[in-house]
């Protein structure tokens, strides 16, 4: 834990603890550090609704060792079967994102600053077999990280398995075994039960360790690429609208292969907030309009974005819902939308086309700041003159951009940023009662600033409704 700095003296720690031996022993590992650390713990257990009683023994024994250990517990039930089908996801992922939907409010409500999970090296090892078989590059091979997002963390990430279950019988830790992950039509478990030990028996012994190390490998120097390519998308993107990127595409054209896909790779996280679904071939169908002499050319991505060549500039656009066609030039859209606390997780204004995703942080949890996205603020919670507004630009509007000395008229900062003069009124703002806090997707107020004396930071998230969501 010390390698990684997973935690620090006074911290409050959300253990996920499911009831295998993994989680069980992280528990009363935690327990342990608790006094000598300074640390608060939490108990968090969330039933699958996937196994019936056995489900509900599972979370009997959390509870009650929660309580043995003087912990408080939390306990969620979802029908994962129900997600699934909602949202066609694998019954993989439906329980993955249901479990960290249920840990995030849970931190969220109570104030913990840390989420511990058992992950363990042969998690990890399965992992990047896993990305290697679905064809993933080398973010996907950087497999399970330490620590995530800077408050995830996974203390047991280098201890194999069988050690944690050979200690959690040595010291007694009552564990129960989920009979579901033994069942080989799984690709994970038939990786677990079949393809690694066949690795380890007629390859190498060590092929568990050897696999862990690739990750962690490919884990930095992804790191390191990701840091490369951000310095590099800086001047790569020439201009910004409401949903649409301008690169230079002689830029992507002369640089190495591998940055060029990365950057490419950068760019429709930005218009899409995400990279779900995107392919190798998606990236190098995008890369391939570079070459092609053919015009009007159109590249369909995932999520409703589209990819063209436009002269000298590789665009990429996010597409809005066809009745949301802007107002005739000269007649300024009216739509408003107010929004008063407490805040919602997210709000929509389909009118408008866009949605507001509102996240509350720990001053001493954020994120660098070279990281932030241009859909994406920060901001001093408590200098908010509610209620809040969603609107369009307005006659005489002023704000002070973020860096800026001094206040400056909506209309100089559209023109010093070349925003064309037909898409100004469409420029979505967010206002409080007194004045804007960020013209979205260009720049925050600077008077929202998080400083050191700021208790309370309100992350706000843009996203740009296409008709599935509309």
């Amino acid at each position: 834990m010390a390698d990684h700095h997973m935690i620090a003296s006074g911290d409050r720690i959300l253990v996920g603890v499911s009831g295998g031996p993994d989680s069980m022993v992280l528990l009363y590992l935690f327990h342990q550090l608790a006094a000598e650390w300074k640390i608060e713990l939490g108990v968090a257990h969330l039933n699958h609704g996937l196994r019936g009683k056995d489900a509900d023994e599972d979370a009997v024994l959390v509870q009650k060792t929660a309580a043995s250990l003087g912990h408080t517990f939390y306990l969620k039930k979802v029908d994962v079967n129900k997600v699934k089908q909602q949202h066609r996801l694998s019954l993989e992922d439906a329980a993955r994102r249901v479990r960290y939907v249920f840990f995030d409010a849970v931190m969220k409500k109570h104030g913990y600053t840390r989420l511990a999970l058992g992950h363990h090296l042969d998690d990890n090892a399965e992992q990047v077999l896993l990305s290697l078989l679905r064809g993933s590059g080398t973010r996907g091979l950087g497999g399970i990280a330490p620590v995530r997002d800077g408050f995830i963390i996974r203390p047991l990430i280098h201890t194999r398995r069988k050690d944690i279950e050979n200690y959690a019988n040595a010291s007694g830790i009552a564990f129960r075994h989920d009979a579901s992950n033994t069942d080989i039509r799984h690709t994970r478990n038939h990786i677990r039960h079949r393809l690694l030990p066949f690795l380890q028996n007629a390859y190498n012994p060590k092929v568990h360790h050897h696999l862990a190390r690739l990750a962690d490998i490919l884990r930095n120097e992804d790191t390191w690429l990701s840091d490369l390519t951000e310095q590099h998308y800086a001047k790569l993107v020439k201009h910004r609208e409401l949903g649409t990127l301008f690169l230079c595409a002689q830029t992507l054209s002369r640089g190495p292969l591998a940055l060029s896909r990365r950057l490419v790779r950068r760019a429709i996280e930005e218009c899409h907030n995400g990279l779900k679904s995107l392919t190798f071939d998606h990236i190098a169908a995008v890369l391939s309009l570079l070459t092609d002499d053919e015009k009007n050319i159109r590249i369909d991505l995932p999520s409703g974005i589209t990819a063209w060549r436009k002269e000298n500039l590789l665009v990429l656009k996010k597409g809005l819902p066809g009745r949301q066609r802007p107002a005739p030039w000269g007649s300024p859209p009216t739509e408003e939308t107010v929004i008063h606390p407490p805040l919602p997780d997210k709000m929509e204004s389909p009118g408008m086309g866009i949605g507001l995703s509102f996240f509350r942080h720990d001053p001493k949890t954020l994120p660098d700041w070279k990281t932030i996205k241009p859909f994406q603020i920060f901001l001093d919670v408590e200098k908010i003159k509610w209620p809040l507004v969603l609107r369009f630009p307005r006659p005489g509007d002023r704000f002070t951009p973020l860096g800026a000395k001094g206040s400056q008229k909506l209309k100089k900062f559209f023109i010093d940023h070349h925003v064309p003069r037909h898409k100004r009124p469409f420029s979505p703002i967010l206002a409080d009662n007194a004045r804007i806090l960020w013209l979205v997707g260009h720049r925050m107020d600077e008077f929202f600033r998080v400083t050191p004396k700021t208790s309370q930071v309100l992350e706000i998230v843009f996203s740009c409704l296409t008709p599935d969501n509309a």
